[in-house]
């Protein structure tokens, strides 16, 4: 198998591969690419494609852009087994950052230096590194998609660097700040859903999604089973767990039953209290919005002069409680609802290093003349 080139235009080069011969009609075969560059990197191109086409891996011409086949890959491909939020993530990255940069290129025009230049590009906006690679990922499944498909040879995106995501911190309420925030709690009419949320480490989404038939006050026991979610495109929609671990049983404290046999009775009071309703709704009955949920969330911790949190560290907070006073990560990853043990360890480590540089202070005395 041979090539070679001719020149088609300023800077623009035509690749003609001669591929032997049509088994078929004994026709001659002719690849012919064309390539717009420098003449060593057309024959480098030409080189490729001679390698791919010896060893099966060639494709024919098509002229899909990246833009088009990512809309398709989206609804074809991934919109039935993402939730909602997801879906409406993906959408975003692909309207408003990766179609206006390279949208029209063609799926086999795109090479891993247009990537690279579009994380770079995105990094210099001031983009976070977390949605630089929420860009990639998108890109990155629909390239997969594509060389399964057949419409590219290889996935271009793999060999782009991308900018290092630093671990956000765990921040979780000191003591004295869990104090001050239970305190601003009294009289609040969701008082109980925040004391559930500092006893039971849920996740918002999964509060929000507790109904009465989940709850058994007398039993000592919270079920979960779902959780609540909001998009522009789905509104409040429920769904299950990501996860089997996302599917657990919870046992209640004296508090957390205190706190949910006074809710109950207020809400019986409201008349709002049947199995199928929400544990924690509107005065209406409704479902409480999350955005809405923060922002009763945010009047309580100004009310108790507690800055830089949000509801999801009363989840932390209820982990490092438990670790504080001895539990085990086994214990506290299950009642998390973590899929795998690594994931709390890596999360709570500074918990368990600030546990164990008690522990080993405590061999000090060892060290002391007269002990």
């Amino acid at each position: 198998m041979a090539g070679h080139l001719k020149p088609d235009g300023k800077g623009k080069w035509k690749i003609i591969i001669e591929a032997g011969r049509d088994p078929a009609t004994g026709n001659r075969k002719r690849i012919v690419r064309r390539y717009k560059g420098r003449k060593a990197e057309a024959e480098e191109y030409m080189a490729r494609l001679i390698a791919d086409f010896s060893r099966g891996n060639y494709v024919e011409l098509n002229r899909t852009t990246l833009g088009d086949w990512l809309k398709t890959w989206l609804q074809e491909y991934k919109k039935q087994r993402l939730r909602p939020t997801t879906y409406e993530n993906y959408n975003t990255m692909i309207d408003h950052h990766i179609i206006p940069n390279i949208g029209k290129m063609t799926l086999q025009e795109l090479k891993t230096d247009h990537l690279q230049k579009l994380y770079n590009k995105k990094t210099a906006e001031g983009k976070s590194p977390a949605t630089v690679h929420r860009i990639h990922q998108v890109i990155h499944g629909a390239l997969e998609q594509a060389v399964k498909n057949q419409l590219v040879i290889r996935n271009v995106s793999k060999s782009a660097v991308l900018p290092s995501i630093k671990k956000p911190e765990t921040r979780a309420l000191t003591l004295n700040e869990q104090n001050a925030f239970i305190a601003a709690l009294k009289g609040d009419r969701l008082s109980a859903a925040f004391i559930v949320l500092l006893g039971t480490g849920l996740r918002r989404g999964e509060l929000l999604g507790l109904c009465w038939k989940d709850v058994d006050i007398d039993g000592g026991i919270l079920k979960v089973r779902e959780g609540v979610t909001y998009t522009k495109e789905s509104g409040l929609t429920r769904q299950a767990p990501k996860t089997e671990s996302g599917y657990r049983i919870i046992p209640l404290s004296g508090a957390v039953i205190a706190a949910l046999k006074e809710h109950r009775k207020n809400m019986l009071s409201e008349g709002n209290h049947c199995p199928e309703m929400p544990v924690f709704c509107t005065k209406k009955g409704t479902q409480i919005l999350p955005r809405n949920f923060n922002r009763k969330f945010n009047i309580l911790c100004k009310k108790a002069g507690i800055d830089g949190v949000s509801p999801h560290s009363l989840r932390h907070t209820f982990a490092t409680r438990l670790l504080e006073e001895g539990e085990s990560l086994k214990v506290v990853q299950e009642l998390l609802g973590h899929a795998r043990l690594a994931i709390t360890a890596d999360i709570y480590s500074h918990v368990s290093t600030e546990l164990k540089r008690s522990a080993i202070s405590k061999l000090d005395k060892l060290f002391t003349p007269g002990n």
